[in-house]
């Protein structure tokens, strides 16, 4: 598969993954609501189609063996994010610092793909 169609399923990833974040932070401690398992669920494809298509991502740009630091970066992120979801449901009085604090994750991830400082 090309370069174009990883970037574009690793985008759908993205917007998949801040979508159920933001609905299970808008939710807040509410656990009986149906929602909350949708956007649960939603939460683990995002994270498998972003993990998948982002290793895609670094087999078309002939990434194999040892991976540049800010890849390691973007990992721990994603990482974060996928992590998430356990705050949210445990501590739902956090719910409005992570609301703020995931989309600087986010926008963090976005400058390292971008930018490859490092």
């Amino acid at each position: 598969m090309s370069y174009e169609f990883y970037r574009v399923l690793h985008i759908i990833g993205i917007v998949l993954l801040f979508t159920s974040l933001g609905a299970l932070a808008a939710i807040g401690g509410r656990t009986d609501d149906r929602l909350r398992g949708f956007a649960a669920i939603l939460h683990g494809v995002a994270v498998a189609v972003i993990l998948i298509a982002g290793f895609g991502l670094l087999a078309r740009l002939q990434m194999f063996g040892g991976f540049p630091p800010w890849i390691w970066v973007k990992l721990g992120i994603w990482l974060t994010l996928a992590l998430a979801v356990l705050p949210l449901r445990r501590k739902p009085e956090l719910a409005s610092r992570l609301f703020l604090g995931i989309p600087l994750l986010g926008g963090i991830a976005a400058w390292l793909a971008v930018y490859k400082p490092f």
